[in-house]
């Protein structure tokens, strides 16, 4: 169930040694709905530190908790997180750019795209993406990211709103996950769970995903399971040693 984020995230985590700051630089995107060339901001380096963010333990990662990653068209409004809004297909062009004239408006002013309210933004993204289509998977971290930014915010209901979808997901996801995953998807539920206020059934979570072992093709699988295990330490130690809270 890993998602190119939380990759990205393993990966430096195993790499010793990288004390970069986090910097970003400006970069032109030409929007591929309306052509409009766009000043974005991409990560030009990063720390290792950034893995260790207390987001984690929402299994959101950096970038994703930056107001950054998800980039919006100045004229056509086009939303989408940064590593997909260069590549949007030609067939979904002429879709997006009607549903975008109809459903993405803004309000005040477009520029610096990362100033416009990432729940504006994310609202915007979901439209993006139901056009495009997504799997399971990606609509349970999208939900995750959501709930993220509207806790940020202060939007207190928003975010439990948000977070409920997102478990409902995993723990559908968890019916039919391969064995070599069940362990992420775990830990995904645990922390919904917990943050939606069933404490006793993070627990739960939690117990059953401690004694699996990560295994998935095509991923740095031992990295993950080593992650993973320190995520459930973690867990355990900053927000259920005392009671849940």
């Amino acid at each position: 169930m890993s998602s190119r984020l939380v990759l990205v995230a393993v990966l430096a985590l195993c790499v010793p040694g990288i004390v970069l700051p986090s910097t970003w630089v400006d970069v032109e995107v030409t929007c591929p709905v309306c052509g409009t060339v766009n000043v974005f901001k991409v990560p030009a380096s990063f720390g290792t530190y950034v893995y260790q963010d207390p987001s984690r333990l929402q299994y959101v990662f950096w970038p994703a908790t930056t107001d950054m990653f998800l980039y919006t068209c100045r004229r056509c409004h086009l939303t989408a997180y940064m590593q997909d809004f260069g590549e949007i297909p030609a067939d979904k062009v002429t879709t997006l750019a009607a549903m975008l004239e109809r459903d993405g408006a803004i309000e005040g002013a477009l520029l610096p795209y990362y100033e416009i309210p990432m729940a504006t933004r994310l609202d915007i993204a979901r439209k993006v993406y139901e056009v495009l289509g997504r799997d399971s998977e990606f609509w349970c971290e999208f939900d995750r990211i959501e709930g993220y930014h509207h806790a940020e915010s202060g939007r207190a209901l928003e975010a439990h709103a948000a977070r409920a979808r997102a478990l409902t997901r995993a723990e559908s996801i968890l019916e039919t996950a391969p064995p070599g995953e069940r362990k992420e998807t775990l830990v995904i539920v645990a922390a919904l769970r917990f943050l939606t206020g069933d404490i006793p059934g993070a627990r739960e979570a939690l117990a059953e995903a401690e004694p699996l072992t990560y295994v998935a093709p095509e991923r740095d699988s031992e990295a993950l399971d080593g992650y993973l295990s320190k995520l459930i330490e973690d867990f355990r130690t900053e927000l259920l040693s005392d009671g849940g809270r």
